[in-house]
């Protein structure tokens, strides 16, 4: 049996295991008491990735929604790719089992083998590949305190973990297409792991609205935002950037938020991450999500429960990555 290791362990997470049981426990009850614990049939999350001390509090919030119980048997998990890119594919991890400091989960084979049989849209990821990922290490010991809370066995469910880069719409709706005839099924959840606006000059990306009619107007026209540079006169501009920040994650949010108003979500998703320019990391992962539950007949909502910033952005010389906890009802 091939066992990924925890390649972050003691570095973007605490690598003690009674200290992280602790500590992602604590934010597991508090929002349980914020937002009133599971809510039945939620059976896709989307889910930050950062380290815990900075998204652990917000990324708690899905989960806690999450409605996992013993009837769960597989948990796909979608996350986009940082250190490669590769196109027009899937990348399914090859490993039999995650180890955390919590304890191990296990890769579905039966599932990753199925999947693999659509060789055309979905390939193994290699090994190496597959360690260097974080964001989807960083869901891991999430879920399986999760499991515990839960009166899950974590070595009851499976998990099968997928990494998603550049695809077409074709690839994606045909990855889409697959996935949801697993996400259908009662026995099954899905998470998709994906930060919000990385902003700042080191993330090469200073986007600026002053209103959410900015947005619409540039979506409607088809021009792009603003962007912010050292001769921008900030005295010029109406709010403050970490509310502008916060302006465009929203307006993101809200297009999956209104998830039952349209068939075409993918594309009015697409539509705005052209002229926004929002760097969210986990966007091809979401569109791929969104691809899938275009499939999906019977009614479904998406709700937001939890949103952050690592810091206040005041000027060019700041920078701040958002986390947006979301989830879906289906």
């Amino acid at each position: 049996m091939s066992t990924r290791p925890a390649t972050h362990a003691g570095s973007w997470y605490l690598s003690n295991p009674t200290r992280l049981s602790q500590q992602l426990s604590e934010f597991l009850n508090a929002a349980a008491v914020e937002h009133g614990g599971v809510q039945r049939g939620t059976r896709a999350i989307i889910s930050p990735h950062a380290g815990y001390s900075y998204c652990g509090e917000t990324m708690a919030k899905c989960y806690a929604k999450l409605d996992l119980n013993k009837g769960t048997k597989r948990i796909f998990i979608l996350g986009p790719s940082h250190h490669f890119h590769f196109r027009n594919i899937a990348l399914v991890s090859r490993y039999s089992a995650i180890e955390t400091p919590l304890g191990h989960l296990q890769v579905d084979e039966e599932t990753v083998a199925e999947l693999l049989g659509h060789a055309r849209v979905f390939r193994p990821l290699d090994y190496d590949d597959d360690q260097k990922e974080h964001s989807l290490e960083m869901q891991y010991p999430m879920l399986h305190e999760t499991l515990l809370q839960r009166g899950v066995r974590p070595t009851d469910v499976k998990v099968v973990p997928i990494l998603i880069s550049y695809n077409s719409t074709e690839a994606d709706y045909a990855i889409g297409k697959v996935l949801i005839e697993y996400l259908q099924r009662d026995d099954t959840a899905v998470i998709v792991s994906s930060d919000f606006c990385h902003w700042g000059r080191r993330f090469g990306y200073t986007g600026y609205v002053s209103s959410i009619e900015d947005i619409q107007d540039a979506v409607a026209d088809g021009t792009e935002i603003e962007t912010l540079t050292t001769r921008s006169k900030m005295d010029h501009h109406s709010i403050q950037i970490y509310k502008s920040i916060e302006l465009l994650d929203r307006y993101a949010m809200d297009i999956l938020g209104q998830m039952a108003d349209s068939k075409d979500k993918y594309q009015i998703w697409k539509d705005y991450l052209e002229v926004t320019g929002n760097t969210i990391c986990g966007e091809k992962p979401i569109g791929v999500l969104l691809c899938a539950l275009s499939y999906v007949d019977t009614p479904l909502s998406f709700h937001w429960c939890g949103y952050s910033q690592s810091s206040q952005v005041k000027s060019l010389e700041d920078s701040s990555v958002s986390y947006a906890a979301g989830y879906c009802v289906f």
